[in-house]
């Protein structure tokens, strides 16, 4: 078997080319993401890969994909193992698990290889829209289905660049995605065929995109803001490896009371805090009770995350606290994150992997709710929950004029992640054009415009306090109506495509 690999990769030269030019496009491509963050690599880091499977058979295309994608899975989501390793204290079950998760993400890519290997051999016309189709029909599917890692959709390597992002109260950021992967396609159309159409097909692309996003920009900067809102952002920046143990109990909440003292005196209307910052139940233990009540003055309304148990269940919850100190409500998780808030198919993973901590499932949420408070209408996400555009487009259309996000990214302290987590706030911003508040434990916290535009961002691993005045307002976008509506026409079109060939490619070998 490795003579055979040998021959094939090194001996022939040609072979060996093609090796290369996969391994470019998968570092090409993790390179454009936080927190590398060269965006403009995204708009190019696909064209060696589909060269390689322009000129290569089914099984050759399905193995350079595969070669892209454990490349760039391996560089962009270098964090799952720390991550692994809090949450199981093994070394062996976290480098296991962090290569399942790594060669999973690079099926997509060997997917996405073979549909374009399957009808190469047509009209170009056929590749570049068949070819971004695909690809978005496969990042919805990993977005949703097949255990939901939606980290680094490709539009999301587009963050830093406001112009180009404001397609995404239309299309969402799957729209994003698809337009990135057609330029990909029209710059190896032109690169292989030297026809000029192409390049300029690309330019008209570009420029349409910012023209489009300078417009928007400035009619969404002239909407009609309803309430102000002066909010107050708490990073304390804990350690992971306190905030559960019983004797640092008051030493978090004492650390607590100091980082957000600054607040105090200010008549602020909601001071907001991380996902599970409260080391113990707030309606059970007293030291949380009184620091809570020490606190709650601060404001009219005060966002705390914490864990809430109702008939033995555990929901990781945001309280809703009035200024006298009392639980008036409380949002609940309704997307866990896997291996970190639950395992699946928890009985046989334990016997295979044995150290998971397998008691600390929690329960998930069923109801969607938005909270009105005197000033605004509030939709929460937990953490992970911003991975899911349709979470926030849901608590929008049910009435909420502002967002939050409350998150905990202490698991993967100062690596990539935190970066790649805080961008998505930008394209929920933008999708529902709504001013969105991030409250992270170690960072990143900040306020993002409806724009996309960050009004005010902390460094991550610091503790700090913030202070901003954000605003309502009532706008209903076409992504908030629409939904992903553009990726089902995607999925269609790329599932009558593949049909379409495969009975003409079939009828054509009977006869």
């Amino acid at each position: 078997m490795i003579k055979n690999i040998v021959n094939k990769f090194i001996i022939e030269e040609y072979k060996l080319k093609y090796l290369i030019f996969s391994i470019i496009s998968g570092i090409l491509l993790a390179l454009s993401f936080q927190k590398f963050n060269f965006f403009f690599l995204a708009w190019i880091a696909f064209v060696p890969l589909i060269y390689c499977i322009y000129k290569n058979d089914l099984k050759f295309s399905a193995l350079y994909s595969f070669i892209t994608g454990i490349m760039y899975s391996i560089i962009a989501f270098n964090w799952m193992y720390l991550f692994l390793l809090k949450n199981t204290s093994s070394f062996s079950d976290s480098c296991t698990i962090s290569m399942i998760v790594w060669i999973c993400l690079s099926l997509y890519f060997v997917v996405w290889g073979i549909g374009i290997n399957f009808i190469k051999k047509k009209n170009k016309i056929t590749l570049i829209l068949f070819a971004p189709a695909l690809w978005v029909s496969l990042e919805y599917i990993r977005n949703y289905y097949f255990g939901s890692f939606p980290i680094n959709l490709l539009g999301y390597s587009q963050s830093s660049v406001t112009q180009v992002i404001q397609f995404a109260d239309i299309f969402g950021v799957f729209g994003i995605s698809f337009i990135i992967m057609l330029i990909n396609v029209l710059l190896f159309c032109w690169i292989c065929n030297r026809e000029k159409k192409y390049l300029l097909i690309v330019i008209f692309v570009v420029c349409s995109m910012f023209v489009y996003g300078y417009i928007r920009i400035n009619q969404i900067s002239q909407i009609n803001n309803e309430k102000e809102i002066k909010i107050g952002i708490v990073q304390p920046n804990i350690e992971q490896k306190y905030k559960f143990k019983k004797r640092y109990v008051k030493k978090i909440l004492y650390d607590l009371k100091q980082a957000g003292i600054s607040l105090e005196n200010k008549n602020l209307d909601i001071v907001l805090y991380p996902e599970t910052v409260l080391p113990k139940n707030i309606k059970e233990n007293q030291d949380v009770k009184n620091f809570v009540n020490n606190i709650s003055p601060w404001s009219n309304y005060t966002l705390i995350g914490g864990f809430d148990v109702e008939n033995y269940k555990v929901y990781n919850s945001i309280f809703v606290v009035s200024n006298v100190g009392e639980v008036i409500d409380s949002y609940r998780k309704k997307h866990l994150i896997l291996f970190g808030e639950y395992v699946p198919f928890e009985g046989l993973l334990a016997k295979m992997f044995s150290k998971f901590i397998t008691d600390n499932n929690l329960t998930k949420e069923i109801e969607l709710k938005a909270f009105t408070l005197d000033k605004c209408s509030l939709g929460i996400n937990i953490c992970s929950e911003n991975y899911y555009p349709y979470l926030s487009r849901e608590l929008v259309l049910k009435g909420a004029n502002l967002l939050t996000t409350h998150s905990n990214d202490a698991w993967c302290d100062g690596l990539s992640y935190p970066y790649q987590h805080f961008v998505l706030n930008i394209f929920r911003a933008i999708e529902n054009r709504k001013y969105l508040i991030v409250a992270s434990n170690t960072g990143i916290s900040g306020v993002i415009a409806p724009t996309g535009k960050i009004v005010r961002q902390t460094k991550n691993q610091e503790q700090i306090v913030l202070e901003e005045t954000v605003y309502t307002n009532n706008y209903i976008t076409i992504y908030d109506k629409i939904g992903d509506l553009f990726v089902y026409l995607c999925m269609a079109y790329a599932v009558i495509i593949l049909l379409f060939f495969f009975f003409r490619t079939k009828n054509k070998t009977l006869s």
